[in-house]
């Protein structure tokens, strides 16, 4: 059936298609094709996925629909959304930290996919500088160590062969140019991308599992020696930070996305999808990995998958078109992830920087290239100490600060509101019990693996940089967070420093939806909630957050004149609130409403009645008046 380009055009356009393409493309980032099948290298295939799909449903999810929910409703940032308890402004300041941190492994881990994807080309696999072990019985080479050729080349000491090092850095340099530029302009240019890059490495996974695909490397997925790994707190803190990272809460992505990709969709929903298509990307990758490798001494360094990739194309003796399309597809996926990374960082540039917020952008991304730089001269040592050091602690820190702080501060009842405020449906306690749990289980896993770390005497038999890191990047966190706190406690406007701490710690009259009416009718909920009053209905249209039109709106589908003669007139300018009022008056006086309804059966009938009719308007005005305040009062706490 021939589909006509008008009809397609609207199709793509329609929001929910739109928002979890984008959802698609975000699931298949580093965090399932790079870390997922690294750490399962470490515990175990079938342990380690069990233990992350359990993370995910009890600690991902909740907090994916927080996100959502209050990005969705105050459309800000990370930082922007703790209008809503100005004292922990400096979590939000942590969430960016964490993105200019994620993005310098990023960087160097997308800079190698590169590097060796041009390197493979030029050259055939296996490298003519990698050590080899000459057999004279069988006249066969075969290549000693992966790892060990690896460091041969793009990762060998800066000292020792300084020109890879410079072929590495150069990468990085572009990189880091050119992807900002997509940011530079409107949002859109970034969600086509996303649209292309997600199918595009689906696509490129299917065909490289049904043609290099091997069987007897998914019978090492699951071993019965695995199970004792789940003893190992380092299972459990892995899994759950990386359920923090493929869910996009850790660096305040989703919050943005709740504004800008997400606006026009049911949160309770896109949590589940979010949710569940991470997961399946996750199970994909470990699917994946496990079938391309031998099962036998898989790498498990940072550079875990370039390695396996390497084995699979001497052992297999592929052709060399095979590991060319598995280092593409890792570079797609890492321009997905530094995209991912680079927007919270860029959207707060372009929110608070000012006229020139291009420049601060610009530090911003120099800084993260300058961080890259100084981990690639620290070789793997220091990319692991950022990747599973500093960034998890700073993700566990910020996580259980963020939930806490809506949940005891803010105010569960208030947070509640709020979702079904956005949804017009009450909140599923499942949802409820969940804001509660995440919290608990996040600090619980990073102390039972804080203690087993610091304890452990091998940890301190060398230099113990890797303490001085932990406690830095501790001190760093609660630096940042006093640092801005004492800030927005300054910017008070109370008389005394008791009452600007307390204002610091209740929603400034900037939180809450932009949109006039729907700010409105959220105040007017809280207050009849306080109050016990009849809760106002209320159903906000498509695209009133976001200021677009509805997909169905009648000007897609008629024309410009019909839709005018067609509309709905309505005796004042905003049809919308003299709806509510009517309404809400219904409820709060339904026998004087229904009394001044009744039509005159009779001319006569309606002249002899027409002075009590005019009397029964001003009573109901006069009474509205005393409990509903009009619009133009400044004081909109109540619908009227």
């Amino acid at each position: 059936m021939f589909i006509s380009t008008y009809k397609l055009k609207t199709w793509l356009n329609w929001p929910p298609v739109c928002a979890h393409l984008c959802t698609f493309a975000v699931a298949f980032s580093f965090s399932s094709t790079w870390r997922v099948p690294r750490d399962a290298f470490r515990y175990g295939g079938l342990v380690y996925a069990l233990i992350l799909t359990v993370v995910f449903v009890v600690v991902a999810l909740p907090i994916t629909l927080l996100q959502l929910a209050i990005g969705q409703l105050s459309q800000q940032d990370a930082v922007g959304v703790w209008r809503a308890v100005p004292f922990f402004k400096g979590v939000g300041y942590i969430r960016l930290l964490i993105s200019i941190l994620a993005l310098v492994y990023t960087s160097v881990f997308v800079a190698l996919s590169f590097t060796y994807l041009l390197y493979t080309i030029s050259n055939s696999i296996p490298f003519w500088e990698c050590q080899y072990i000459v057999v004279p019985d069988d006249d066969e080479t075969y290549i000693a160590n992966a790892t060990s050729c690896f460091n041969e080349t793009f990762l060998a000491p800066v000292s020792e062969k300084p020109e890879y090092y410079v072929a590495v850095s150069l990468v990085i340099i572009v990189l880091s140019t050119l992807l900002p530029f997509t940011l530079f302009g409107p949002f859109k240019f970034m969600k086509r991308i996303l649209y292309v890059l997600g199918p595009i490495i689906f696509v490129l996974g299917i065909v490289i599992i049904c043609c290099i695909g091997d069987r007897s490397g998914l019978t090492t997925f699951y071993n019965s020696a695995d199970i004792l790994n789940m003893l190992n707190p380092s299972i459990w803190y892995g899994a759950l930070i990386q359920a923090l990272l493929a869910s996009q809460t850790a660096n305040g992505y989703l919050i943005l996305a709740g504004d800008s990709i997400y606006t026009n969709t049911n949160i309770h929903w896109t949590s589940l999808i979010f949710t569940g298509t991470n997961v399946a990307a996750c199970w994909f990758g470990l699917i994946f990995w496990h079938s391309v490798s031998r099962g036998v001494d898989r790498d498990t360094s940072p550079v875990a998958v370039l390695v396996e990739t390497y084995k699979a194309a001497v052992e297999k003796e592929l052709n060399t078109a095979w590991p060319i399309l598995i280092f593409i597809l890792l570079l797609l996926s890492g321009i997905v992830t530094m995209l991912t990374l680079l927007y919270p960082v860029f959207d707060h540039c372009r929110r608070f920087g000012g006229p020139k917020w291009r420049y601060t952008a610009i530090m911003c991304s120099l800084a993260s290239v300058g961080g890259a730089l100084a981990a690639l001269a620290g070789g793997l040592i220091a990319l692991s100490a950022i990747e599973d050091l500093a960034v998890p602690l700073l993700i566990s820190i910020a996580t259980v600060a963020e939930v806490l702080a809506f949940l005891l501060i803010y105010g569960r009842k208030t947070l509640v509101e709020d979702v079904e405020f956005l949804n017009g449906k009450p909140l599923a306690s499942y949802w409820i019990i969940g804001w509660f749990v995440a919290p608990g289980a996040v600090l619980a896993f990073t102390m039972w693996w804080a203690v087993t770390w610091l304890i452990d005497d091998t940890k301190w038999q060398e230099s113990p940089w890797e303490a001085i890191l932990i406690v830095a990047t501790f001190g760093a966190a609660v630096a940042i967070f006093v640092i801005f706190a004492a800030i927005s406690v300054a910017k008070q406007m109370q008389y005394d420093a008791i009452s600007k701490l307390q204002a610091s710690f209740r929603p400034s009259r900037h939180w809450g939806p932009r949109d006039p009416i729907a700010h409105y009718y959220w105040l007017a909920r809280r207050e009849e909630s306080e109050r016990n009053l009849p809760r106002t209905s209320y159903r906000r249209q498509l695209g009133q957050f976001s200021g677009n039109a509805s997909f169905s709106h009648i000007s897609n589908s008629v024309s410009s004149k019909s839709s005018l003669e067609n509309k709905k007139r309505s005796n004042s300018d905003d049809w919308m609130y003299t709806e509510y009022r009517r309404k809400y008056l219904e409820q709060m006086y339904p026998d004087i409403i229904q009394h001044s309804k009744k039509r005159s059966m009779s001319l006569d009938y309606s002249v002899v009645t027409k002075a009590n009719f005019v009397i029964t308007d001003i009573h109901i005005s006069r009474e509205a008046t005393n409990i509903v305040p009009e619009l133009n009062n400044n004081n909109p706490s109540v619908p009227g």
